[in-house]
């Protein structure tokens, strides 16, 4: 699925410039046993020498405002910064005024962000009782003034079923415009690794969108619209605000950030601020990770409609190189992320709009010798600063492909609509990065969404992984307002991250690893992989356990407001951890095993624990 996450984070910090982030004072936070072998795992591949984020303190000073890359290539500078650019001597905080002092500050108005708030005003007590602002580096009128017309943007996410049941719960989805929105209904997984071998797994429909296909501006105009509609006096949003500087203040019991020339304090700031966070600098997090050697291309495709079926089905097909997934809009536009190789995905960006359109269509159909042999002479004229045209893509694919004598195999999936034009600009790329904080909660602070972990988008979990932390953390948030608590306090924020830290690694472990085990390629692991996707595709309640796990809701739903059917299952936190090996480049067949094993078992407990909640409740 095109994920919400920008894959993308700065590389770790180095441990003599900052002291370790599970420790402050007297208070430790410890990470499970399991999670800590997750690290070795997940972070195998050397760092690409990138330079440095400016050095940190709490007291300190920068020499530079990070800039934020976003999830589609292009810069969004959010214009915070964790600390003061001046090298001068830092001269005391001044006294700031009750009117610019408030309970929570959510730095950063994207969709982290913008749902932070909502889910806040959700809250019954923190609604009535709690000061609020929203800081955003740029104006919100792009939002704001968003009218779902013409184009459709290249930014757009999978909702699973369960994010949209809350959403509409807390009186968003009212506002998401539904022309824009489109539900997928059922998905197709295969591969190709030999002619004759189409190992497929076929999700049906559950009674209610597995998820929804949403341009993510649709989301965010959503958002700000019911923070505008209930928040008045609530929260305070300020836009095109610079966060220049970051400070603890007296007793470590609030955090001091100037804007402009004007200081305002919080007692708890949190982090929706995206992969380059400055709270988490601030905050003398580390992350851990890699890069992968793929890069993500995205276009919006033109199709005519199917004759057989509505356009509600999502497709992807794992090549050696990475995942090709086709993602319904509407009847007649899709939208593709197609993961590959850094020279491929150059390559066909390069391509001219009728080239692009040919090449799409052979990477969901061609098979994948034939594949090989027409991306490698793209790639060998991109080189040479000569694209393939059209008109040369048709005579090699004359020479290279065999006409079959016999039938079509009955094994063959059913593929995605033939793509007749592609929109040219909607055609972009980024890297693609796994990045996993060592921990959500500093001094005073917190991190949500993609400043806590960023993901491969094959799983589609990106910002479903976002939305259910600020669930969470506005729970707890609530809970501890209950009680007379401080908000900001680490013993009030760590059942957060005893309660998202396991639940994400499990996700980001589990779709690391589907990434190396389906992009592999030998005799042993094809008949693995394909045996598995069979023995999975012939059993339906296995499937619909596996499904529910991922958030498309384990069993049928009753009606939402808006006539969408709504998900009352029971929502678990209780995922399990586990432990992940590491794979050797050759993937031998017990560490294949092991793991395919683990992501099974751990998205089958979790998958029969919301079901089970969903028969309790009936």
């Amino acid at each position: 699925m095109r994920a919400s996450t920008f894959i993308f984070t700065g590389p770790r910090v180095s441990s003599n410039v900052f002291k370790s982030s599970t420790q402050f004072g007297s208070t430790s936070t410890i990470i499970p046993y399991q999670i800590q072998q997750l690290h070795t795992s997940l972070n195998q591949s050397p760092r690409s020498p990138r330079s440095r984020f400016p050095v940190v303190s709490q007291a300190g000073s920068s020499n530079a405002s990070p800039s934020f890359r976003n999830q589609y290539g292009s810069i969004r500078n959010h214009g915070h910064s964790a600390t003061s650019t001046t090298s001068e001597p830092i001269e005391p905080i001044p006294e700031i005024s009750e009117e610019n002092t408030y309970d929570i500050v959510i730095i950063g108005g994207a969709n982290a962000g913008l749902a932070l708030g909502c889910a806040l005003l959700s809250q019954p007590t923190i609604s009535t009782t709690t000061k609020i602002v929203l800081i955003e580096g740029s104006s919100l009128d792009k939002t704001r003034n968003w009218s779902g017309k013409g184009d459709w943007e290249n930014r757009i996410s999978s909702l699973t079923w369960e994010n949209i049941s809350w959403l509409e719960s807390i009186g968003v989805w009212k506002h998401i415009e539904e022309s824009r929105s489109c539900p997928v209904e059922e998905m197709i997984i295969w591969a190709n690794p030999s002619p004759d071998s189409f190992p497929t797994i076929h999700f049906p429909p559950l009674g209610h969108p597995m998820a929804r296909m949403t341009e993510n501006m649709n989301l965010q105009k959503a958002l700000l619209k019911r923070i505008e509609e209930i928040g008045n006096n609530i929260i305070t949003i300020k836009e095109n605000s610079r966060v220049n500087e970051m400070r603890l203040g007296d007793g470590e019991r609030w955090v001091g950030l100037k804007i402009g020339d004007e200081w305002i304090k919080g007692s708890l700031v949190i982090g929706a601020d995206g992969p380059n966070s400055p709270v988490r600098l601030f905050s003398k997090i580390e992350t851990y990770g890699h890069a992968y050697n793929t890069h993500a291309v995205v276009a919006t495709l033109n199709h005519s409609p199917s004759p057989l079926y509505s356009n509600t089905t999502a497709f992807q097909r794992f090549l050696p190189t990475g995942p090709i997934a086709f993602l319904p809009l509407n009847e007649t536009t899709s939208t593709m992320v197609w993961s590959t190789l850094p020279l491929h995905a150059k390559a066909l960006k390069n391509l001219n709009q009728e080239a692009l359109t040919i090449l799409i269509n052979c990477g969901y159909s061609l098979p994948e010798s034939s594949l090989n042999i027409l991306t490698n002479k793209m790639i060998e004229r991109d080189q040479q600063n000569n694209p393939l045209s059209a008109e040369e893509i048709n005579n090699l694919l004359s020479e290279i492909i065999e006409i079959p004598n016999n039938d079509i195999s009955s094994e063959q999936p059913i593929l995605p609509p033939r793509i007749t034009s592609i929109e040219k600009k909607s055609v972009a790329g980024f890297p693609l990065r796994l990045s996993h904080a060592n921990e959500y909660i500093g001094k005073r602070t917190v991190l949500v969404g993609d400043a806590a972990h960023t993901i491969h988008p094959l799983a589609g979990q990106g910002l479903n992984q976002g939305l259910n932390d600020v669930q969470s953390l506005s729970k707890i948030l609530e809970n501890s307002k209950i009680l007379g608590g401080d908000l900001g306090s680490i013993t009030n924020l760590k059942e957060y991250s005893k309660e998202r830290y396991p639940l994400n690694h499990l996700i980001l472990s589990t779709t690391d690893k589907l990434h190396y085990i389906f992009r592999a390629r030998n005799p042993i692991i094809n008949w693995f992989r394909g045996t598995g996707l069979d023995i999975i595709n012939e059993l339906n309640p296995l499937k619909k356990l596996l499904m529910g796990g991922a958030g498309a809701g384990a069993g049928a739903a009753p009606q939402l407001s808006n006539g969408v059917k709504r998900d009352n299952s029971k929502k678990e936190t209780g995922w399990q951890s586990m432990t992940a090996n590491s794979l050797d480049n050759w993937f031998t067949i017990k560490n294949v095993s092991k793991m395919a094993g683990g992501v099974a078992v751990g998205l089958l407990r979790e998958g029969a624990r919301r079901a089970a909640g969903s028969l309790q409740k009936k």
